[in-house]
């Protein structure tokens, strides 16, 4: 017996055309169902939707759908299943007959009479009685149980016991279970799971009748043909409309071809397309379409996603921009969904609640320290009043930070697609970055808190977020829980796409900022002791230059006092300038314990801002 299906054939004695025309048939049983589970005609992306799987997608439906015209209609815009467009002057039981063989699976009864009822134009509830009693008295259809009715003809007879009988009584031959003697092996006497693994053994579909043979054989006396059947459902494995069936394995293996059938043409001839003369014009309905699929969606949902689901709307169409424009401009002033930049949207409130804040250790001890004689320690003087070179230093983006950088300035033409980051030892244990170290405009600004998805070394592609009023990038500490330095790793960040970038990372170090673990240690101790001690910034810096006689550069000062506590640039500017005890050799500020003494430099003294 031979089933056509567009262009491909299967015969019950085995055999298939190509992988990818299976898996187009698979995909054309799950969208039969989901049609026929409807109940009513539907859109493309209704289909899909219906089917409730990931690999079902609008494109795969389109293509499905327009190349099966033996089992899908085209009726206004929607689509439906032919078998509603039968003969309504047919007799019913015939009309279940081709029902169930077109869809190749058991249909419970009021499925069965909602399908009728369409074709002869009555209610269901109607149809439902009538149904019930003929397939219940009919010799030509069967249950299985709670899946519902298939056509008697597709169970094994089984009155004899003899195997040539059954053979013979089943129109079968001895060459058509020749194929699969050596896999049937592993059939255990009443063991539906071995038969599914069976077969996924054989990897391709295998006709109904033979894979009850095999299991009636295994086991005479216990196999009963309905029972074997849901049974055998209840495993995974699946029925095709063509009368084969599949090992849940190899039905999964099908799914992997969905994307490649996707990418099939299609006539516009045969697909419901959307009207592509004007732009899309969104209605209050269709407004609230678009909300209801951001709030249902887990995570971030994306308009071209929400064009193609609820407006069938493809990239690539003439007019896709204009219409991801209007989903956009709807959705931005709808107070149930925020943008999160780009085409992405979320369900307001969806946003981490730490992306709104600056972390408890990202800010700075503001406290006042006073000598013997009351005067302030931890002085502060205008940038005029900086000496050897600090002014300059101070605008460096190694020495700002989150809450301690210059006003933002307007981007200058388009930034850089690369840049060069270093990571500080704060900021790698609680996994954000600062953006004063990236170039202004780096980021999406056109909402002040953005998503983005980061490309990791390790190819791992994670979502990240940026806010612009925190100044600052969340979302990094599982990578940085891999870098093996603690201060001062470089890592480069390329922009891929406006939302998309990636991280490249070779070992390399900033020298001016990094930091030793034994070293690290040290500073960790000294940030005990400061705050047991309540210590000044100034004697935190003098213990920290103690420990370099040849002295170090201002940014590694910075580093350092940082943590041990956090401490604005200008504070240990300021006190570097200052005071008698610190000088500068080449860029090297030293510390002279001889000059202690000495305490403040009172030429600064006409540059102190008073606190």
């Amino acid at each position: 017996m031979t089933a056509t299906l567009g262009t491909n054939t299967l015969t019950e004695s085995g055999g298939s055309g190509s992988r990818e025309d299976l898996a187009l048939i698979y995909a054309g049983d799950l969208l039969h169902m989901a049609i026929l589970n409807a109940g009513a005609p539907l859109k493309v992306s209704e289909a899909a939707r219906a089917c409730n799987r990931p690999d079902v997608d609008l494109r795969l439906a389109r293509v499905v759908l327009a190349s099966m015209p033996h089992r899908f209609a085209l009726a206004d815009r929607k689509w439906t299943v032919t078998t509603r467009n039968a003969d309504p002057r047919r007799p019913v039981e015939r009309l279940i007959e081709d029902l169930l063989e077109t869809i190749g699976q058991p249909l419970q009864v009021s499925a069965i009479a909602a399908e009728i009822a369409a074709v002869v134009g009555r209610p269901a509830e109607a149809m439902l009685g009538v149904v019930e009693r003929l397939v219940k008295n009919s010799e030509r259809f069967a249950s299985i149980g709670a899946r519902g009715y298939v056509r008697a003809c597709w169970l094994l007879d089984v009155r004899s016991e003899d195997p040539e009988d059954v053979l013979f009584d089943n129109f079968l031959e001895s060459t058509d279970i020749a194929p699969y003697e050596s896999a049937a092996t592993a059939i255990k006497p009443g063991d539906p799971a071995s038969v599914a693994a069976f077969l996924d053994a054989v990897g391709e579909p295998v006709p109904g009748k033979v894979v009850q043979f095999l299991a009636w054989r295994a086991d005479p006396r216990g196999f009963e043909p309905m029972a074997f059947l849901n049974a055998l459902l209840d495993t995974g494995a699946v029925a095709l409309s063509t009368r084969m069936w599949i090992g849940p394995a190899v039905a999964a293996e099908l799914g992997l071809a969905f994307p490649a059938i996707a990418e099939r043409p299609v006539s516009d001839d045969v697909v419901a397309a959307p009207d592509v003369s004007e732009p899309l014009t969104i209605n209050d309905e269709e407004r609230e379409q678009l909300v209801d699929f951001v709030l249902r969606s887990d995570g971030t949902t994306f308009v071209a996603r929400m064009l193609e689901d609820v407006f069938e709307v493809t990239e690539g169409e003439p007019t896709f921009e204009a219409d991801r424009q209007s989903v956009l401009d709807c959705l931005r002033n709808d107070p149930r969904v925020v943008w999160i930049g780009g085409d992405r949207f979320m369900p307001t409130g969806a946003i981490p609640d730490y992306v709104f804040t600056v972390p408890e250790s990202l800010k700075f001890v503001e406290g006042q320290y006073l000598d013997s004689e009351g005067n302030e320690m931890d002085i502060l003087l205008e940038d005029d009043g900086l000496s050897g070179g600090l002014k300059a230093e101070i605008m460096s983006p190694l020495a700002q930070d989150v809450l301690d950088e210059e006003p933002l300035e307007t981007p200058e033409g388009e930034a850089p697609v690369t840049v060069r980051c270093v990571l500080r030892f704060h900021h790698k244990e609680i996994g954000t970055f600062p953006l004063c170290q990236l170039p202004p405009g780096y980021f999406p600004s056109e909402t002040n808190i953005v998503q983005v998805d980061v490309e990791l070394p390790n190819g791992q592609v994670v979502q990240a977020w940026v806010n612009h009023d925190t100044r600052l990038m969340y979302g990094l500490l599982d990578w940085y829980e891999t870098v093996p330095i603690d201060s001062g790793a470089v890592f480069y960040i390329e922009r891929k796409a406006p939302d998309r970038y990636a991280i490249t990372f070779g070992e390399e170090t900033e020298p001016e900022l990094f930091v030793s673990r034994n070293r690290l240690n040290d500073l960790l101790d000294l940030r005990v002791q400061a705050e047991e001690e309540d210590m000044s910034t100034f004697d935190i810096l003098r213990t920290i230059m103690e420990h370099y006689r040849k002295g170090l550069v201002f940014i590694t000062a910075l580093t350092e006092v940082c943590l041990v506590r956090r401490t604005r640039r200008r504070t240990v500017a300021s006190i570097l300038s200052g005071y008698h005890c610190f000088f500068q050799r080449d860029r090297r500020w030293v510390f002279d314990a001889r000059k202690l003494s000495q305490g403040f430099d009172r030429s600064k003294r006409k540059y102190m801002i008073t606190r």
